[in-house]
């Protein structure tokens, strides 16, 4: 069973025969997105039947086994989350698929991408249920984010027009996270009032948040990992987090390219880069090494955990962040020195 479409995938919630479906696979390139669908599974699933556990860090397929078959003293089915699927190897996410194929368990997967997935994407579809946004096109997007945003109005008792909509999305775009954070922002900034206006809008949210956003990312991650000259709204924590990650990912390839010790073009690999500026990336990830990026990324991927799971400040994680990021450009410097 498939969906690609996110009104067609909640109708199927709506069937009293969905339990009957154990698997998921959730396929969107967008942790904060995907993280919202696996939430709402769990929450049309009865998960206090179920003895949940969640891998996010890279792990082996040994753990996740023990995790179906070690009975919890606490009770319950063994219910497993993994949130991204390319914390495992391949051989790995070969395996699983084969486990899979045989036994009769619990288990919703994300991934970023179908190719992430594809060893265990038809199985499953077979098997379970595929929830696929890969192919969605910026339209599609767009309507669906502008249904998200109607649908959290309605429930605050607020009416808002299309028009109004469109307004909100010029300033702060299509990203989820952001435009949940506008929305709330506005829905309490116009208080007892009945309808979120463009008035309103164009008081309180910023323009060009993203393009912003990922200007101070390409700074951090290419220039000298310096926060302290760089101001940014805490409200835009997670925009920042996957802008971060989509430069170290950028760097962990262009590093990894130039350490296979095969001569390459690199403007091929990245054709978007302006040549002075892919030069300039070049000599950072040179001197940086794959080695940097890759423990930079897990860095990453631990603060973002932590902003999600504990009540911390998120300026405090920031801080932590640059920490990380400063000892492992220190570390790796000296140990290549």
């Amino acid at each position: 069973m498939r969906y690609l479409n996110i009104t067609f995938f909640k109708k199927h919630f709506e069937n009293p025969l969905f339990e009957k479906i154990k698997i998921y696979l959730v396929v969107i390139a967008d942790l904060y997105e995907r993280e919202k669908i696996i939430s709402y599974i769990l929450k049309k699933i009865n998960i206090k039947n179920f003895n949940l556990s969640k891998f996010s860090k890279e792990n082996k397929l040994s753990k996740i086994i023990n995790a179906f078959q070690s009975p919890s003293l606490l009770g319950g089915e063994p219910f497993v989350i993994i949130e991204d699927i390319e914390i495992f190897s391949k051989q790995d996410i070969q395996n699983l698929n084969s486990y899979l194929k045989a036994n009769d368990v619990h288990l919703i997967i994300g991934a970023s991408t179908r190719g992430a997935s594809s060893l265990l994407y038809s199985s499953i579809e077979k098997k379970g249920l595929v929830f696929d946004l890969s192919l969605e096109k910026i339209w599609e997007k767009e309507k669906r984010i502008a249904s998200f945003v109607l649908e959290k109005c309605l429930k605050a008792n607020k009416n808002i027009t299309s028009l109004v909509i469109e307004a909100l999305f010029e300033r702060v775009g299509l990203d989820l996270a952001l435009v949940e954070n506008e929305i709330n922002k506005l829905i309490t900034f116009v208080g007892l009032k009945k309808s979120i206006e463009i008035e309103d809008v164009q008081s309180i949210c910023p323009i060009n948040i993203t393009e912003s956003v990922w200007k101070i990312a390409e700074e951090i991650v290419w220039g000298k990992i310096n926060f302290d000259n760089l101001s940014i709204d805490t409200a835009y924590f997670h925009l920042l987090i996957s802008a971060i990650r989509f430069q170290l990912q950028l760097g962990c390839k262009m590093a990894s390219i130039l350490e296979s010790g095969k001569k390459y073009d690199l403007s091929s690999y990245f054709p978007k880069i302006y040549p002075r500026a892919l030069e300039k990336k070049k000599l950072i990830a040179t001197e940086r090494k794959a080695i940097f990026f890759k423990e930079a990324i897990k860095s990453l991927f631990e603060i973002d955990l932590l902003s999600k799971t504990i009540n911390m400040n998120l300026s405090n994680l920031l801080d932590i962040l640059k920490t990380k990021l400063l000892y492992l450009s220190a570390y790796d410097i000296n140990a290549t020195s």
